[in-house]
């Protein structure tokens, strides 16, 4: 092909994204949205949970997202002294511990009450499908058998029903059918992050599917509760949050897109450029940014230059997201300069301006139109 023809191609498809996007745009007709993942918010004291909730009410969060994990009293998470031990839901299969479900159902009335709504996931693949885990389905299935036998399956399938059909201790609401305070349930966090073959090769395909069929006969065919896939794979690098399974999956309503990318100024434009990529891989589901972050490990990043520039980069396309993690101010010893796990977290009450940003996205109209799910 000519250097001629080459560029034609290259013009017509840039064209394409940017009609995309701006078709998408002009016809949605809901605002778009921001927030912040926060994974152990359940285990803070209550006077810690209300001081972080205004907070990040007040900066013009929408969505939170949480997780179905136990947690330790004692020990300092991201800056924060955990208040109180909460039990995992599971320590064995199909052996219930509510705690864990009573802990998020006090925390989403909260959230309710200040109009921020709820994204859950049910179980955690990125960090309990290690060696040395205690989590009862790593034990008994490994990563790669609980995405490929039935049994697992059927597991966990039992424990999807449990979380969805939970009546709350505070709220009195059963979650699947408390679509003011719950706006998805996840698949999972991260499905197949440790072991991406999975998600890879289509291995994995049958659960992905099937887990979102099995949610949304417990929810019902017109719940306006939705199914988001949870970033499949973990970070997009590893080519699996638009998996096949999960575009084509009927059941399945949002595709989460799990992204840490490097400096805006090293790639200008980043975020804008790839949204209407973003929709189009997804074959018309919505799409949103579930966990994005500044990585600020060494200086690689200044997070008070590059939290506004990124998020302002995907609000210029309407394009929603969750922080990877707002984080109540330090009260243990804690540097995510120095964490190279998860060099990613801002501290409210820091020299981030988080609040410009967040309510910047409610400003601007949605890549994809949120009505009836959020607004």
């Amino acid at each position: 092909m000519t250097r001629g023809v080459l560029y034609f191609v290259h013009f017509l498809v840039a064209t394409a994204l940017a009609v995309s996007v701006d078709t998408l745009s002009a016809r949605a007709n809901s605002p778009s949205w921001a927030g912040s993942n926060n994974y152990f918010l359940i285990g803070l004291s209550d006077s810690q949970q209300d001081e972080w909730i205004n907070n990040i009410a007040s900066d013009g969060a929408k969505v939170v997202r949480l997780w179905v994990n136990g947690q330790t009293a004692g020990s300092c998470q991201k800056g924060s002294t955990i208040a109180r031990t909460i039990d995992p839901l599971e320590s064995s299969i199909g052996v219930y511990n509510d705690a864990v479900l009573d802990a998020i159902d006090s925390v989403l009335v909260k959230l309710a009450a200040k109009n921020i709504k709820a994204i859950i996931s049910p179980h955690d693949a990125a960090n309990q499908f290690v060696a040395g885990s205690s989590d009862p389905y790593w034990n008994r299935y490994g990563s790669g058998y609980f995405y490929e036998q039935q049994a697992a399956f059927d597991d966990y399938d039992a424990r999807l029903s449990h979380v969805l059909n939970y009546k709350g201790k505070t709220s009195g609401q059963v979650w699947k059918t408390w679509s003011a305070a719950i706006m998805a349930f996840d698949l999972q966090n991260e499905p197949m992050a440790t072991k991406v073959a999975e998600c890879q090769t289509d291995a994995g395909a049958a659960w992905v599917c099937g887990r979102a069929q099995h949610m949304r006969s417990v929810l019902g065919a017109t719940n306006p509760i939705k199914i988001s896939s949870g970033g499949i794979g973990g970070d997009i690098s590893k080519k699996c949050n638009f998996m096949a399974a999960a575009v084509n999956c009927g059941q399945l309503d949002m595709i989460a897109v799990h992204r840490y990318a490097g400096t805006l100024a090293a790639n200008p434009g980043e975020w804008s450029k790839a949204a209407a990529g973003y929709v189009s891989d997804a074959k018309g589901k919505l799409v949103y940014i579930e966990e994005w972050g500044v990585k600020q490990y060494q200086g690689a990043a200044d997070a008070a230059v590059e939290y506004p520039a990124q998020a302002n980069d995907m609000n210029k396309v309407g394009l929603p997201w969750l922080y990877w993690q707002i984080v109540p101010a330090e009260k243990c010893n804690y540097d995510p300069k120095n964490d190279e796990g998860d060099s990613f977290s801002i501290f409210i009450g820091s020299q981030v301006d988080v609040a410009s940003a967040m309510k910047g996205a409610t400003q601007v109209s949605g890549l994809q139109d949120w009505k009836g799910i959020l607004y």
